[in-house]
């Protein structure tokens, strides 16, 4: 019997090509070098993880999930949802291509062609289960976040992504020095606490292409790291800048690292502490926007991110999907 493959990609991913310039070689390639028969299903706006339904997906003995992250994170969100232990290989056609980087299957350089090594690992890799994140029933699989910092992942727009790439987060995360921080209340395994933070991220990953956020993150131990960051002084910020854009991992700054099974994340409607470079940051923003601008803010909610998404806002429930899916990785990678 012939072998089936489907091919699901995004018709508008953020590159400086379109698919016109990639799926005929991914089509290709997985027919002739892997004796499949392949269909191809572009994506919609507003497609969930439940939009699919098994009939469409398991009669087939490959996944292919051609985009960004957010194209993967539907797909591995399907095969999760649907409980299908099918194989996934990922062709990593986005901007920051996070779980890819992080699976060894994308490489950011000038010299190598990271299409053709993702259908190598497609072609003659190993599966290995992979654990998922549930943030108020949307899976992720790279990273939920809350406040300024998880903000600055969704500031750019199509057109900046697709020009500067991890540069263009890079500039919107340095400007959110000017951005009071938000006081959150968090449910961690049992434990409550209060935290001020001018970033909150619950990831499965630990490389983010432009710096680790966690050091310790794995994708299969059956846990997510919960990450608080909140800066104070400009000694701070210049320690998280060289922890992201240099992946330098030490310093002072203040950063809280704890791995959780699961985590309940609501905002506590008082008034946060501004520091000084808090304070003078807001007003320098404010004054250059010609706005009055409030010394300390209160928040009743804030934007909730998934893998460089928004997805509604706090409260946010986020808990741990062990070995959901299962990704192809090169053989060298599965044995690790």
């Amino acid at each position: 019997m012939v072998k089936q493959a489907l091919v699901i990609y995004n018709p508008s991913s953020v590159t400086q090509v379109g698919p016109d310039a990639w799926l005929g070689e991914i089509v290709h390639r997985i027919c002739f070098d892997g004796g499949y028969r392949v269909n191809v299903l572009a994506t919609e706006p507003n497609m969930r993880h439940d939009s699919l339904t098994e009939s469409e997906i398991a009669a087939n003995d490959l996944i292919i999930a051609a985009g960004g992250d957010g194209t993967i994170r539907l797909v591995l969100g399907t095969l999760a949802h649907l409980k299908l232990p099918l194989p996934v290989a990922i062709m990593p056609l986005g901007t920051g291509n996070q779980l890819a980087r992080n699976l060894s299957i994308y490489e950011d350089h000038l010299l190598v062609d990271s299409l053709n090594n993702a259908l190598n690992v497609a072609l003659k890799g190993v599966p290995i289960p992979i654990d998922l994140g549930l943030m108020n029933g949307e899976y992720f699989a790279v990273a939920a976040g809350a406040g300024p910092m998880s903000d600055a992942v969704l500031i750019p727009n199509r057109s900046e992504k697709a020009t500067w790439k991890m540069l263009a987060y890079m500039s919107s995360m340095v400007q959110t020095f000017a951005l009071p921080p938000v006081v959150f209340r968090l449910a961690v395994d049992g434990e409550e606490f209060r935290v001020t933070a001018s970033g909150l991220f619950v990831t499965n990953i630990a490389d983010l292409g432009v710096g680790k956020l966690s050091d310790s993150a794995v994708l299969d131990d059956g846990f997510l790291d919960l990450c608080i960051l909140n800066p104070r002084n400009f000694k701070d910020y210049l320690t998280l800048g060289f922890r992201f854009a240099g992946g330098f991992v030490g310093g002072e700054a203040p950063y809280y690292i704890k791995k959780v099974r699961a985590v309940d994340v609501e905002v506590e409607p008082v008034a946060s502490r501004l520091s000084r470079v808090q304070r003078l940051g807001q007003r320098i923003r404010g004054f250059m926007r010609g706005e009055t601008v409030e010394d300390r803010p209160v928040f009743q909610k804030v934007t909730a991110m998934i893998d460089g998404d928004p997805c509604g806002t706090t409260p946010m429930h986020i808990e741990v999907v062990p070995q959901a899916v299962n990704v192809l990785v090169s053989k060298r990678r599965g044995q690790e």
